[in-house]
């Protein structure tokens, strides 16, 4: 095991190398430095994702065939996809190719490398049959699997540890209709969405166009998602065989062709980079501190996380999902004077001021569970779907309507109660505050997405990702209950 773990990282570092050779001149042939013969000759014949296996000097590699800087090539397993313990490589605005942690433990904290990438990830359970059916208009999550710090747990009791996470309560279902024409109808918003996912890499500007002179389903009024829309079809069901964020029976997710990576600058990242898809909305903060920089938020249907990339065309080109229908995401606040906000989008009540207090994700679990406010006591920590719904994407200091809600911490990061997808030791938070690495620079934009460890120090932690995420663990929490 020892010396496929050095195979790896060697062949990481060929992979690397040979993509940013790439640009001084044609490939013929394998690279070098690269991965052996025998790694392309296992994959001739074979179609993306398929198994694959090579003699290397030091044992067997087994693996599956990816489109690399190199070729078509068989890459080790461990290396086919996204890191399950927790963030991987991101892109734009990274280093393709960057280290995802800087000393210290990274995703899993104590899984083993060979366990840290890829599928498959846990298996979901059966449905917790005791979930507390709630009334809101929002979509469920799909998580139906309980957690604790570590790994999968049986779902327990009210009043018990970890219990108020994603599991213990359900909302309506998911309800889209394939309409067979490349469509799909979400009947709980009411949009329509292209089913599929555009292979090629565009500019913002150049993906709201061609979503603008789209013709599908007999209709033309297509344009590009704003960020709460596309962030609604989001799925944190969590992988059994693959890592996608999104109900991949009714939409399509499929990596690009060798068209497309071809002397793309993130290939090096293969399958984790293909879900990162645009949205309309524009950050109103500087792209990383600069200004002048305009920049875009964007989701990755990958790695589950939501973040800001320039608009500029060159090296910032993403894929996009087209939609049409009325915009759908505009809240409808209304102060009731109790201490709490009402959305009569979502049917949501709110917490109107947090108590200003940093808690790891179990302690704000028990926080809100055990909150009693404007006479009520079945407040709980919001899901990743309803704390997303109350982001206020004009405002990034902090990213909500203050006219009425109070941040009584204008940088703070907010836990929901959702575990980040096939990384149980994760769990998403939503930055309010300017989302930044431990350099202090605004990387992802307040109003992003992301995970961090359940519990733990952040001083065991450097950063996070490839583009050094701060690492806090202790975040706010706001909670939430349904309207009567």
């Amino acid at each position: 095991m020892r010396w496929s773990i050095i195979l790896v990282a060697v062949w990481v570092s060929a992979l690397i190398f040979v993509g940013s050779a790439a640009a001084q001149g044609p490939r013929k042939g394998p690279p070098r430095s690269g991965p052996p013969p025998g790694a392309f000759n296992s994959c001739k014949n074979k179609q993306t994702g398929g198994g694959c296996s090579f003699r290397a000097p030091h044992g067997s590699i087994k693996g599956s065939c990816r489109t690399m800087p190199p070729g078509f090539v068989c890459v080790p397993g461990n290396l086919s996809g996204a890191g399950s313990g927790g963030r991987p490589n991101e892109g734009p605005g990274g280093s393709p190719g960057a280290g995802r942690a800087q000393g210290g433990p990274v995703g899993d904290i104590d899984r083993p490398m060979s366990a840290r990438r890829g599928p498959p990830g846990y298996t979901p359970r059966a449905p917790y049959q005791d979930a507390v059916q709630l009334t809101n208009k929002l979509a469920d999550t799909g998580q139906v699997t309980c957690f604790d710090n570590h790994s999968t747990a049986n779902c327990q009791s009210e009043g018990s540890s970890f219990y108020g996470q994603d599991a213990h309560y359900k909302s309506r279902p998911t309800a889209y209709r394939d309409n067979g024409d490349g469509t799909v109808s979400d009947q709980n918003t009411g949009l329509t969405w292209q089913k599929a996912h555009n292979k090629q890499r565009l500019s913002h500007y150049d993906a709201k166009d061609d979503c603008k002179s789209l013709n599908l389903g007999g209709y033309s009024d297509w344009r590009l998602p704003t960020i709460k829309e596309l962030f609604s079809i989001a799925d944190f069901s969590g992988a059994t065989t693959h890592r996608y964020f999104l109900d991949s029976k009714k939409f399509d997710l499929a990596a690009p062709g060798e068209e497309v990576l071809e002397g793309d600058r993130f290939s090096t990242h293969h399958v984790a980079m293909m879900g990162q898809t645009w949205s309309e909305t524009t950050y109103t903060g500087d792209h990383l501190g600069r200004s002048g920089i305009e920049a875009a938020f964007f989701f990755n249907f990958l790695d589950g996380h939501l973040k800001q990339a320039p608009t500029l065309s060159g090296n910032h080109e993403l894929f996009h999902r087209c939609v049409r229908g009325k915009e759908w995401g505009e809240n409808q606040f209304g102060n009731t004077g109790d201490g709490t906000v009402g959305d009569r989008l979502t049917g949501l009540l709110w917490q109107q001021e947090d108590d200003g207090k940093e808690r790891n994700w179990q302690q704000s679990l028990g926080y809100c569970e055990n909150l009693s406010l404007a006479g009520r006591t079945d407040w709980r920590l919001p899901n990743i779907r309803e704390l997303h719904t109350i982001i206020d994407y004009s405002r990034h200091n902090p990213a909500i309507d203050t006219d009425v809600f109070v941040q009584q911490d204008r940088t703070g990061w907010f836990w929901s109660s959702t575990t980040h997808g096939d990384s149980p030791r994760m769990a998403s938070y939503i930055c309010f505050g300017k989302c930044i690495s431990v350099d202090g620079r605004d990387v992802h934009g307040a109003g992003a997405q992301r995970s961090d460890p359940k519990t733990g120090s952040p001083s065991q932690f450097e950063s996070l990702g490839g583009q050094r995420d701060q690492v806090r663990i202790n975040n706010y929490a706001r909670c939430v209950t349904d309207q009567k």
